[in-house]
């Protein structure tokens, strides 16, 4: 049963807006606030359902939450809209809430308007519910504002443990020269084939809003980041005269081993994932494979390594810091998720194998147990 939902209206755009705390532990529960046309509050339900078993797989024991925003983040009204939404919900962030960027939102610009409220970060409730070090707050300010390689080290670590969990399911099932399919060139799906490049693993299909680029040799993928807006459209002018281009519905049929969705939710369902080659996914993105999707993969033995594992990266970075596991530098939070994820991804699909089961049904009894 759902711990408490709250509806907020704004008042100068009509705008929704929700909170759902799904459970709370030790009277904090954690999650991020996504911004984008069309959001609903069953939507936030299920993203804050998924928050508090990703927490407790990454060892931190508070509940899950989830805040959404129906309104477009490209909208220069956008940053008012936000400050609004958190302005009415100070009392939770405040006390209880440990939140952070999402979909549509930026880590810098929550943190931006909540100093303008007096909170110092937006995680104060973690601060104000126990007694920590002045070390961890200095710990969680260097991970905000470190760069890594001339990006925010805060957009890159949910990319990183895509990376981390891909290759994993690489290693385990011995896949031969394996090629990977990567759905949303945002900050996760770009950063997930900025690190699976760095390890040889290599990448033939990325896809935009605008469509899919593809080489079958091989993307590359460092002269695409460098062509690619803060929106992750790619420039199409720029484009070797070998890469091919198709429509962005045509990522399902992609002739891959491994898919990352790593977008929008329910990309994958009833209408689609019959076209669907390739024999693992790795989700990137939140719900982005719909239920009976996944029933029907999991009968044709394609696996499905699930969004509350394989994109923790974000809510690990947080884990890290204020477990005292990370002093948040790169280095630091890097080995933390690589050891963390690789570790639970194995254990996971050794339960799954063992079991016969599905790797999320694998992951939840590893976590509830």
């Amino acid at each position: 049963m759902t711990y408490l939902t709250t509806e907020w209206t704004d008042q100068e755009t009509g705008a929704k807006g929700y909170l759902v705390i799904d459970k709370m532990k030790n009277d904090l529960c954690a999650g991020g606030i996504r911004m984008r046309p069309g959001v609903t509050k069953d939507e936030v339900k299920r993203l804050a359902e998924i928050m508090t078993i990703k927490v407790a797989g990454l060892g931190m024991d508070v509940g899950g939450a989830k805040g959404g925003i129906d309104f477009d983040s490209r909208d220069p009204r956008a940053k008012e809209v936000l400050a609004r939404y958190l302005q009415a919900h100070l009392p939770y962030i405040e006390k209880s809430w440990l939140t952070s960027e999402d979909l549509g939102t930026r880590e810098s610009e929550i943190v931006e308007i909540l100093k303008s409220y007096g909170l110092n970060t937006s995680v104060d409730a973690f601060f104000r519910n126990s007694a920590v070090k002045e070390e961890i707050l200095r710990n969680l300010q260097r991970a905000f504002t470190t760069k890594y390689e001339d990006m925010a080290l805060t957009d890159l670590v949910t990319g990183y443990g895509v990376m981390v969990a891909v290759k994993k399911v690489i290693d385990h099932y011995e896949i031969k020269d394996p090629k990977v399919a990567v759905q949303g060139f945002g900050s996760v799906g770009a950063s997930a084939a900025k690190f699976l490049a760095q390890q040889n693993i290599k990448v033939t299909h990325v896809a935009d809003i605008n469509g899919i680029i593809h080489c079958e040799d091989g993307l590359d993928i460092p002269y695409l980041l460098s062509i690619k807006d803060e929106r992750g459209n790619i420039n199409r002018t720029k484009l070797p005269t070998s890469y091919f281009e198709s429509d962005p519905q045509s990522f399902v049929n992609a002739n891959v081993d491994i898919l990352i969705p790593a977008a929008i939710a329910d990309v994958i369902n009833d209408k689609n994932v019959d076209e669907i080659k390739a024999k693992f996914i790795v989700e990137g993105a939140n719900l982005p494979v719909t239920n009976d999707a996944e029933e029907k993969l999991r009968e044709r033995d394609v696996k499905v390594v699930p969004d509350f594992i394989a994109n923790s990266g974000g809510a690990g970075l947080f884990v890290a810091v204020l477990t005292e596991k990370s002093d948040g530098t790169p280095t630091s939070i890097f080995e933390f998720l690589e050891n963390t994820l690789s570790n639970t991804v194995e254990k996971i699909i050794k339960i799954a194998d063992s079991n016969k089961s599905s790797i999320r049904e694998a992951a939840k009894y590893l976590i509830i147990n």
